[in-house]
């Protein structure tokens, strides 16, 4: 004998109660009318159909006919004479009792079509609210791996069923990407079971898409671009299964689950492929920068080398000291780009970090920073003007120094060697604000933010790899700041922020800046 299933046991009782209510509704209804309803028979018959329409709507069909029939027994038995007996004095009454039975029947056919209307109704709202909710949660999925988490979940909640999802892989394996998408192990024979269902051709209907072993239903997940996995269900207690009337709500699901996964996969894909694409971009970006800006000091420095060894030995030591501090020179800015592009290599890494956050004099910064460029300044002014209460701020000295060197050699290459240069600081609101300024050409309409990012130039004719403003805003952000460009009436001004908390501690309490390397 098969097992009982849940959907049987219920069917059951209900069929139970159905009987019961009956029973107990005839009854009622035959002790409100016992008294003196020979006088009343229409309204006995009409409360027995209501008894009728009652039945039907609360406990279906069955139920419904047999409230009929026991209406009509119990009509005849104490409302029609003989009383208490089923013999009929007057025969028009059997008329009466099979036009009753009739209407009873045609209440309980029209009540309990619209009561499975209703359920049915009910049954399709809840499947489309519960394909909705997934088909959105999937919409929004990032990865395949949420995709089929959320997938898993969803389906789960829809059949009351044990999941587990397969994605193909390369080779015509089969894979679980997360450890939340499997409610079961998935063994030897179903693997092997699943990857015949993936590699069997495509038929007619939902045979060549289902397979059942074991008690564990396979659903083949497939998309336009070809086979995304397959959709395994186990049922939670013995004989549940999902019932067939939704075998094409599955279908649905498991329909839009091989979409989302598709997309997912076609995303993945795509963001691979722009990655790439920019890999390649900043790498021929990075050789065309390397190839311009470190060949030009080698170039020079191995003609000054040449120089001095092929020159005469009676060459006077004025021009071996101009041959010495070329190379000095050449070095210097060649040591220069090497520490920005490894700077840059950290900036990407996430390896920049402010290690001496402490209270500096911003004056004394600036200072080492123009001395170093002493050279390169020349006989061009240069204008420092710090407001006394902006001349301490907590800062790594290192790398704000380093952001104002790449600010004064960004202001060198671009403006006229006659024109100066200003340093401003000034504070605001629980900061400190630092601006370079120069007299230059300025910086085109519509670069204003894109001079900040890696290996940009605007123009093919400028000088330098691109990559110094990008250093400068990385060790800004690090600081908790923030930095931007500004254009003037004539020139550039780089502004920058430095958050400021407290009160400044007193001058000689500052640490000593760090020794010039």
């Amino acid at each position: 004998m098969p097992p009982t299933t849940p959907s049987t046991q219920r069917t059951l009782l209900r069929w139970a109660y159905g009987l019961v209510g009956s029973v107990v509704a005839v009854s009622a209804e035959t002790a409100i009318f016992s008294v003196g309803a020979g006088r009343r028979l229409p309204d006995v018959a009409m409360l027995y159909l209501l008894g009728v329409v009652v039945m039907a709507m609360q406990f279906g069909y069955p139920a419904s006919l047999f409230t009929a029939a026991l209406s009509v027994a119990a009509f005849d038995l104490f409302f029609i004479q003989p009383y208490f007996s089923f013999d009929v004095e007057d025969k028009r009454y059997v008329l009466t009792f099979a036009i009753m039975f009739a209407v009873a029947f045609a209440f309980s056919n029209r009540t309990e079509s619209i009561r499975r209307s209703e359920a049915a109704s009910k049954r399709r709202e809840m499947r489309t609210a519960k394909l909705y909710a997934m088909s959105r949660e999937l919409a929004i999925a990032p990865t395949s791996d949420e995709i089929v988490r959320a997938a898993a979940r969803h389906v789960k909640e829809a059949f009351g069923n044990d999941v587990a999802i397969l994605l193909a892989a390369d080779g015509g394996r089969l894979t679980a990407p997360p450890a939340a998408s499997a409610d079961f192990e998935i063994d030897v024979a179903l693997e092997a079971a699943a990857r015949a269902l993936c590699a069997a051709p495509v038929g007619k209907g939902s045979l060549s898409s289902v397979q059942s072993v074991r008690e564990t239903r396979l659903v083949l997940l497939r998309a336009s671009t070809g086979v995304m996995g397959v959709l395994a269900l186990r049922p939670v207690s013995v004989g549940r299964f999902v019932d067939p009337s939704q075998e094409e709500l599955l279908a649905t699901f498991a329909n839009q689950i091989a979409l989302a996964v598709e997309r997912g996969r076609m995303a993945e894909s795509a963001q691979t492929a722009q990655l790439e694409v920019q890999k390649e971009r900043l790498r021929n970006a990075l050789l065309s920068s390397v190839s311009h800006d470190l060949r030009t000091p080698l170039a020079v420095i191995k003609g000054a080398v040449t120089a001095l060894i092929d020159g005469d030995a009676a060459a006077p030591a004025s021009r071996r000291g101009e041959y010495l501090a070329t190379i000095s020179d050449e070095a210097s800015r060649l040591d220069r780009l090497v520490r920005n592009l490894l700077d840059m290599t950290s900036l990407e890494a996430g390896a920049l970090r402010v290690r001496n956050q402490e209270w500096q004099s911003l004056e004394e910064v600036v200072g080492v920073v123009l001395n170093r460029l002493e050279d390169h300044l020349g006989r061009r002014p240069v204008q420092v003007r710090i407001a006394p209460d902006a001349a301490l701020a907590p800062f790594d000295a290192t790398l704000i120094g380093q952001v104002l060197m790449n600010l004064v050699e960004n202001a060198l290459k671009y403006t006229p060697a006659d024109t100066p240069i200003e340093i401003t600081a000034s504070t605001i609101e629980r900061a400190v604000e630092v601006e370079v300024a120069d007299s230059g050409p300025g910086v085109p309409v519509g670069h204003e933010e894109a001079i900040f990012e890696k290996f940009h130039r605007v123009s093919n004719t400028s000088v330098g790899m691109g990559i110094g403003l990008t250093i400068c805003r990385g060790i800004v952000t690090a600081h908790g700041g923030r930095i931007w460009y500004e254009r003037r009436e004539r020139g550039s001004s780089f502004h920058f922020v430095l958050p400021r908390e407290g009160d400044a501690p007193p001058m000689d309490a500052l640490p000593e800046l760090p020794s010039e390397t």
